[in-house]
């Protein structure tokens, strides 16, 4: 008799909805333990001098300590209010590409053996904002935790565009202000109720719209600060809020981020007991 592995009959039981929610999750993981993982993040370093030479080196000013790692592979040169970075070696690459030189932007990813850096400029300042892929807290991670797929959060919704360009003030998890890219109103019906939420433009995601919550589990079972979900787009404002693709603010997995808190008068006053749950507590 032929056997059917058990995750087979699983998988096969799964909704398209569902399955899509699991592709999703399996990508955020991705993320997680890729390149660009949150958990790499070690420090921010601000670039004090004209030029600021990158290598292992006691006397690099930004020093980056590792098997392979060349004394002195480069330096970055702060030239007419910008960041040049000048590789001194092939292994200094920027966006997977070896320049003679480049000048930094934000989403630019300059990768130096286990490291990753990224331009930041806190209170003004130019800095690096250093990656380690073999640092301690991604040697140690171990998984993100959600709650099981539920089809009734997966809600009809109606998206009303807001008529100019502009931006909202919002607290942040440091305490100041951070301005958002406003979209227009999201507004959906949940246990015979309407509800009504902001939605923004997010600058890595600028094709969906942006959505940051809180509701009555959080600070209780899910992250204090509050959670984020991006929805589609459509024609005629017609999509889906999916709350099971809820998912936490980098702040939640590091005290080096800084993240958009909602409005108090946005906060749901029921529980969404859909998408992430905080880091460590698996």
């Amino acid at each position: 008799m032929l056997m059917v592995p058990l995750f087979l009959l699983l998988a096969a039981a799964d909704s398209p909805e569902a399955a899509d929610v699991k592709a999703w999750r399996a990508h955020q993981e991705q993320k997680m333990r890729g390149d660009k993982s949150p958990f790499a993040v070690e420090r921010v370093e601000v670039l004090e001098h004209e030029h600021n030479t990158l290598g292992s080196a006691p006397t690099a000013a930004v020093k980056l300590p590792g098997d392979g790692i060349p004394t002195a592979a480069g330096e970055v040169v702060i030239r007419g209010g910008n960041a040049v970075l000048i590789p001194a070696t092939p292994q200094l690459t920027v966006n997977g590409k070896f320049e003679k030189e480049h000048t930094l932007i934000g989403t630019d990813w300059v990768a130096l053996g286990q490291y990753r850096l990224q331009i930041r400029h806190p209170d003004g300042k130019t800095a690096l904002r250093i990656s380690n892929l073999k640092g301690p807290s991604m040697m140690h991670y171990h998984g993100l935790q959600y709650y099981d797929f539920d089809e009734r959060y997966r809600i009809p919704a109606q998206f009303t565009p807001d008529a100019g360009k502009h931006e909202i003030t919002v607290e942040s998890s440091q305490g100041g202000p951070q301005q958002l890219p406003y979209a227009g109103k999201l507004t959906f019906q949940w246990s015979g109720k309407p509800y009504t939420l902001d939605a923004f433009i997010d600058d890595d995601e600028p094709d969906v719209l942006f959505i940051i919550f809180r509701d009555a589990t959080s600070g209780k079972e899910t992250y204090g600060v509050g959670r984020y979900v991006y929805v589609a787009r459509t024609a005629d404002g017609k999509t889906i809020l999916d709350f099971n693709k809820a998912f936490n603010p980098l702040c939640a997995y590091g005290s080096l981020f800084f993240c958009p808190i909602p409005p108090r008068q946005k906060h749901l006053p029921v529980a969404i007991t859909a998408g992430e749950k905080p880091y460590g507590n698996n």
